[in-house]
This record gives structure tokens, C-alpha cells and sequence, in this order.
């Protein structure tokens, strides 16, 4: 079997995003979440911000509009397939599904999302826009 650096499972432990040299807690200042890469080349990871209010009614499906948004930009889901290099580097990502329906479809190449493993970290750069990234370390668990 070829040699590969990402498989596993990792929880993170850090995330932010980079604006121009500004750092913005997206998740919060305890972000949380874990992602899975299989040895079949398969893919799920699932962030989130755990220091959000609960829904007042303590069921999902009958909250507020402002509980729904929080909810929804506080958190992320992401499953499909990827690629590695003859190094065992990560090389791509495909999306067969998310909960930003965008993103479905959809493919990352180096030019927009790198995964450096180094050790049991790895650290993901996910470049969004121009001068604007996104960036996660995960702790191999």
C-alpha cells in the first residue's frame, strides 16, 4: 500500500481565519472538531463552534431565525474523496457533499487548500479569497 501521510483521525485545535494580516475567530476562541482521512481515500470532517447558545426549545427543528444563522455559520460538515502525491502529501479534495450546498461538487487542488502534516500536527490552509485564508491545526488523535 502506497505511503500516506494523512490518514487518520485528527482533532482540532486551533482555527482562525487570516484577513490580511488580521486574525478572526471564526469558530470562536474554542474551536472544535474532527476530520477523517480513511485509506481508501475517503474524507469527512466536521467543524464547529461549542460555545454557542443551545436552541431555547431544546429542538432543531423549531428555532429562532437568529438561533438557524447561528447554527449555520458556526459550523461546517464536508465529506468525499481526496488525492495524495507519490510522497503521500495530500494532494486534492473533492466534495460529494456539504452543509454549505456551494461546495458541493466541488474540487481543491494545492493552489487553494494544503495540508502539512509534521508529526502529529497538520496544519490546513484554505485560501478563500485574495489575502484571505483560512487556517486549522489538527492533533493527530
Amino acid at each position: 500500500m502506497k505511503k500516506n501521510n494523512v490518514v487518520g483521525s485528527w482533532n482540532l485545535i486551533s482555527g482562525y481565519l487570516d484577513n490580511h494580516g488580521q486574525r478572526i475567530d471564526v469558530l470562536g476562541p474554542h474551536p472544535s472538531g474532527m476530520v477523517i482521512f480513511t485509506e481508501d481515500l475517503r474524507f469527512m470532517v466536521i467543524v464547529h463552534n461549542p460555545d454557542i447558545p443551545k436552541f431555547v426549545s431544546g429542538d432543531r427543528s423549531n428555532g429562532t431565525l437568529e438561533e438557524y444563522k447561528s447554527a449555520v455559520t458556526n459550523s461546517l460538515g464536508v465529506y468525499g474523496t481526496y488525492t495524495i502525491d507519490e510522497h503521500g502529501d495530500f494532494l486534492e479534495q473533492h466534495v460529494l457533499g456539504s452543509t454549505f450546498q456551494n461546495m458541493n461538487g466541488s474540487s481543491r487542488g494545492r493552489n487553494e487548500l494544503t495540508e502539512k502534516v509534521e508529526g502529529n500536527r497538520m496544519t490546513e490552509n484554505l485560501k478563500i479569497a485574495d489575502g484571505v485564508s483560512v487556517n486549522l491545526v489538527w492533533q493527530r488523535a
